[in-house]
């Protein structure tokens, strides 16, 4: 099996272990150590999504677009506002409380995540154009 097909391969797997364990924090909201592990499996599917991605697709030309913005307007828009925000809705639909304290651990999260995205893109688009 190539690398590629590999990679999407694993990307499937973490993409459902993820869903599970969320699945399963959703139906018991007082397990916390399910939700750490999906996000876990998130940001590893997340990896094997980028290392999938095959030279000159879609996806690395958008990616020529979106680093002209730079790191900190990625870090901010697709990780902040898109998937903080994002993580907050569903996290207060799950918890149902502690509102502020989701947003401001999301957003943060979200940024982090966006930086580290970031960061990997920028990885792999700098070993393809070698």
């Amino acid at each position: 099996m190539d690398k590629i097909k590999q990679n999407k391969l694993i990307y499937i797997m973490f993409s459902f272990t993820s869903m599970i364990n969320f699945l399963v924090f959703w139906l018991d909201p007082k397990s916390y150590m399910y939700l750490a592990i999906s996000l876990i499996f998130f940001m590893n599917a997340c990896v094997f999504f980028i290392n999938s991605r095959e030279p000159g697709s879609d996806y690395w030309r958008r990616w020529e677009t979106i680093r002209e913005k730079g790191k900190w307007f990625f870090s901010v828009v697709h990780g902040s506002l898109i998937t903080g925000l994002i993580f907050s809705v569903i996290l207060y639909v799950v918890i149902r409380d502690y509102l502020p304290l989701l947003l401001a651990c999301c957003v943060a999260g979200g940024w982090l995540w966006g930086y580290i995205m970031w960061m990997m893109n920028e990885k792999r688009y700098n070993v393809m154009k070698k």
